[in-house]
């Protein structure tokens, strides 16, 4: 492989070229880039950027003010439902009266009825069917779907650096002679991290690398981070400290830095700590040894351009031989004003059906019993295949795998859950009686803020469909205190959500302004002990509702699955029952 070769993942490997900014005694940092832009490149293999907004709308046009007045009564009970019914028999719009009243995807520009893209494109979706009038007659209206309009996840080439009065030439050397035979991987935050770590350890393995016990024993060592929370590039940084040190010593380690922290900040790391061999973001996990191997020609390589994730050919390394990760999505195509995530995990991508299906049967036949499908929103999955895939359609299409006796998901998004989607969980008995379901804020007023999409009450309406479906669910949720300009009356309505809905257990966490993030910037933000003050209140809410929802199981007999025993103590056995509650059975 010749040096400073960054394998691309797009379809069209041969289309690679390579940019070099050459070296002043100091380290090399190497660039891919694909012929073509990028937003170009991305929508050639999917259709993935998106530039301007784009909106899914059913509607019924018929010509009467009094008959639109009667469709949306009947959308105030049924929704969508109502708009697919009756479009068909009464709407004389050519272009959806057969489709279920769906006019598609468009943009402010593409939509056939500019007097009323307006008010269209500015709708949330799921809020409810609304009345409108154009030049062709009267639309009931119901906004199915929003593709905001996003920024493609890219890279600003780097220079190069040195660190001052030191040459790294002495550490950056060429490994042809040199072998790394072990590996140690530090993961920091969800799911998705250490789903990523198990398949970077898969692609270390291939490579012939065994786990190190200690960090100070690997050969390559790789820090996987997390940028939710703040501080977190500052922690990155004083762990590579020592780790800077020790290269000078040892120069043939490889020190590598992945996940949402290395895209984040990639151009910094670079600056501030050379030493560093490797900083990959996420979509490149399954990458990370063909990223080595560039590593061994005595070049620092920057892996964190946008790209098309290809179907995952890594043999991850799981954890444990019971449960296991099954990606479905990856990236986001919200734009919460409090989050990196879109920022460091790029756009929406889902896998197949058919690849996510394969790789469950396989972990079928290896004796797994229990999968967990992951993405950042699994109930937007499928959005950006064609033919339109819903997360609904997925659980069936994975629910008859021999072996496997559980299926759970997370993280669901209020947005798009849909009362199919609780239908679906509640006729598949395989699919576990749990949801994640965030709602970060009782007060829609501080929902809008964060842009997350969704009312107060939409959010109810997600649940009561859940509880009418699965009434003993056990429903967990995300939220956050003290976002800027939230008042106090605005947190009152966060805890009275919490009262109300009487949730299993909520992960709570005081807002943290996030590099890039329109929320950092924001008047109003609320002071350090106030969000502790609030975190406190939060936390006292939540003991008191788990504590209650946790009675019910008293005196049942339930199914559990035993995944693992205690190090410390083998007569306790962690397990999780049907409802995702941790449970300790003692032998």
């Amino acid at each position: 492989m010749a040096p400073g070769f960054v394998p691309s993942v797009s379809f069209r490997r041969a289309r690679k070229t390579v940019s070099a900014y050459p070296a002043t005694r100091g380290s090399v940092c190497m660039v891919v880039n694909v012929s073509g832009s990028l937003p170009e490149r991305l929508d050639g293999v999917r259709g993935l950027a998106t530039t301007e907004d784009r909106f899914r709308v059913l509607h019924v046009l018929v010509l009467s003010e009094e008959l639109c007045d009667f469709v949306i009564e009947e959308g105030r009970k049924n929704g969508a439902e109502s708009i697919r019914k009756y479009s068909e028999s009464i709407s004389v719009c050519k272009a959806s009266k057969h489709n279920g009243g769906d006019l598609g995807w468009h943009t402010k520009q593409t939509f056939p009825f500019p007097e009323i893209v307006d008010v269209v494109s500015s709708t949330d979706p799921h809020t409810g069917v609304f009345k409108a009038r154009s030049a062709s007659g009267w639309h009931a209206v119901y906004v199915d779907d929003v593709k905001r309009a996003i920024e493609l996840t890219s890279w600003t080439p780097t220079r190069t650096f040195r660190r001052t009065g030191q040459n790294l030439g002495k550490i950056r050397v060429k490994r042809e002679q040199q072998e790394w035979n072990s590996y140690f991987i530090e993961t920091h935050g969800c799911q998705m991290n250490k789903s990523d770590s198990e398949r970077m350890a898969g692609e270390l393995e291939a490579m012939g690398m065994q786990v190190a016990r200690t960090m100070k024993e690997a050969d390559v060592i790789v820090f996987n981070t997390c940028s939710i929370r703040e501080h977190a590039e500052h922690k990155l940084y004083s762990q590579l400290g020592p780790i800077a040190q020790r290269k000078w010593t040892y120069p043939n380690i490889a020190v590598v830095v992945a996940g949402c922290v290395a895209q984040q900040e990639a151009s910094r790391l670079a600056r501030r700590v050379p030493e560093v061999d490797l900083i990959v973001g996420p979509q490149y996990a399954n990458r990370l040894g063909e990223l080595l191997q560039d590593v061994a020609q005595g070049n620092q390589v920057v892996a964190t351009e946008a790209s098309h994730i290809t179907e995952d050919l890594s043999k991850p390394i799981r954890v444990g031989g019971i449960s296991a990760w099954v990606n479905i999505i990856y990236g986001c195509n919200e734009r919460c004003t409090y989050c990196v995530v879109p920022n460091t995990r790029g756009v929406e991508q889902s896998r197949t059906p058919q690849a996510i299906r394969a790789e469950i049967e396989e972990l079928a036949r290896q004796g797994y019993r229990e999968v967990t499908l992951l993405g950042q929103n699994t109930d937007a999955y499928g959005r950006d295949l064609k033919p339109r895939v819903t997360f609904a359609e997925l659980l069936r299409t994975v629910h008859d795998v021999d072996g496997i006796e559980r299926i759970r998901f997370t993280t669901s998004h209020p947005r798009y859950f849909t009362k199919n989607l609780a239908e679906t969980c509640s006729e598949l008995s395989k699919v576990c009686e749990s949801f994640n379901v965030p709602f970060q804020s009782g007060d829609t007023d501080v929902l809008k803020a964060m842009n997350r999409g969704y009312t107060v009450e939409r959010y109810r309406e997600v649940i009561r469909q859940i509880r009418e479906e699965i009434p003993d669910a056990a429903i967990t949720a995300d939220t956050i205190v003290g976002f800027p300009g939230e008042t106090e009356e605005q947190f009152q309505n966060t805890l009275e959500l919490m009262e109300e809905i009487q949730f299993d257990h909520v992960h709570t966490a005081a807002y943290s302004p996030r590099p890039n993030t329109p929320g950092a910037t924001m008047e109003n933000q609320v002071s350090d002990s106030e969000k502790e003050s609030r975190l406190r209140r939060a936390n006292r809410r939540n003991e008191m509702d788990s504590l209650s929802r946790n009675q019910r199981y008293l005196g049942r007999v339930e199914e559990v699955l035993v995944t693992e025993r205690n190090s410390r103590n083998e007569k306790q056995v962690p397990d999780f029952g049907d409802g995702s509650m941790p449970l300790v059975l003692l032998q």
